[in-house]
């Protein structure tokens, strides 16, 4: 079995016989469960990267009368009073009243502190808790529509390219062929990115929980100001930024996973594995090469995500290495790393589940396909029956 063919990416010859709709099929089988499962993980690592650079400043939210006495002291706060009560005095909401005597600040400090997020589990927790389970699959209704071009253009362009492109090099040959398809698929979503982008930092930008409808609206209502106002160009704002993210993500991604695969091969002794074994195998190869690859690019992500979701920037946030020196200068090394855990989770989960879905999915469309090679239909049968009556009668 050759290196190619057994790597999955579907350009061997003994997946030559699986159709571009079958590919298709199986690129999309496993888009609905990654979107799921990789969403929370995406919503952490956009606020992440986005709260140093937006500070949290508690917001006054009227809700519920305040004494008089403690009006003049709740506006030099800057303190809303059922923020106040719920966040830094843990008091229910259905209070009409603010229970604190005065307004210091220490209390603004404790709420500041926390609404930061000190790591991955840390803001699983504190979106829960504050904006409501929901909040932590934000952005899931663009990420669903985004998913299936997207995977169709990536995972089907890269098969074709593979073929296509005349390089022998096992190294070579899935850097250029990733790098590529990753690039049209891109171009294509970006949009959709963009708008899901926005939304999953609604939180962190307007400083306020709200429901996952309200942010949905206001992030449609800026987007169309932001077309209005700049064109339909803008929709692809950050494009740029994204493909130094994505093309270096892709091509390394499939050059560790085919070198993964070319592993796995010599431990399978030329036998080819069933479903349940390719899956695993895919997922293990699939993880790990994702993982390094996150890890590789992830300052690439954080500009992107700067890049497009901050509206007051300066010209150096047009250009990528000007922008990832300005943070590691204003934040330092570790600014360039921010939301890496969950950065590495999500995308080590989502290249497992995608990839193993897609080789599942190949394998079966090419047993099938020899199926039907090997036992003609029944129309096919019983044509044959009536020719062969007919000489007989002759």
């Amino acid at each position: 079995m050759s290196s190619s063919s057994s790597s999955g990416s579907g350009h061997g010859g003994d997946q030559a016989g699986i159709t571009t709709f079958q590919r298709m099929l199986s690129a999309c089988s496993g888009s609905l469960i990654n979107s799921l499962v990789a969403t929370p993980f995406d919503v952490i690592r956009v606020r992440l990267q986005l709260q140093e650079c937006i500070p949290v400043n508690p917001s006054p939210l009227k809700s519920y009368p305040l004494p008089e006495t403690n009006v003049a002291k709740l506006a030099t706060a800057d303190l809303g009073v059922k923020t106040c009560c719920r966040e830094v005095f843990s008091m229910p909401p259905s209070i009409d009243y603010c229970v604190a005597s005065h307004f210091d600040e220490c209390a603004v400090q404790q709420y500041s502190q926390r609404q930061l997020f000190r790591g991955t589990w840390d803001g699983f927790a504190k979106i829960a808790r504050n904006e409501g389970i929901t909040a932590l699959w934000r952005g899931l209704s663009p990420t669903l529509v985004m998913t299936i071009p997207s995977n169709v253009i990536y995972f089907v362009g890269y098969d074709y390219l593979r073929q296509v492109i005349p390089i022998q090099s096992s190294t070579f040959a899935p850097l250029v062929a990733g790098g590529f398809a990753r690039m049209l698929s891109t171009t294509a979503v970006s949009p959709f990115e963009l708008f899901r982008t926005r939304l999953q930092s609604v939180a962190s930008s307007s400083h306020q929980s709200m429901s996952s409808r309200d942010a949905f609206l206001m992030t449609l209502d800026g987007v169309k100001i932001m077309v209005r106002e700049r064109g339909i160009r803008t929709l692809w704002r950050g494009l740029a930024l994204t493909l130094w993210r994505d093309v270096p993500f892709s091509a390394v991604y499939w050059t560790g996973y085919e070198k993964s695969r070319q592993v796995l091969d010599r431990y399978n002794n030329g036998r080819t594995p069933g479903e349940a074994e390719t899956f695993a195998q895919a997922f293990a190869a699939g993880a790990a090469s994702g993982s390094f690859a996150a890890f590789v690019t992830t300052p690439f992500d954080v500009g992107k995500t700067r890049r497009q979701v901050l509206r007051n920037r300066d010209p150096a946030m047009d250009n990528m290495l000007m922008l990832l020196r300005k943070i590691a200068t204003e934040e330092g090394i570790s600014g360039l790393f921010r939301g890496l855990g969950p950065r590495m989770m999500k995308v080590s989960v989502s290249c497992a589940i995608m990839i193993s879905f897609y080789e599942v999915g190949k394998r079966i469309s090419m047993r099938s396909n020899e199926k039907s090679r090997q036992t003609p239909s029944f129309s096919t049968q019983e044509k044959e029956d009536e020719i062969l009556m007919a000489s007989t009668a002759d």
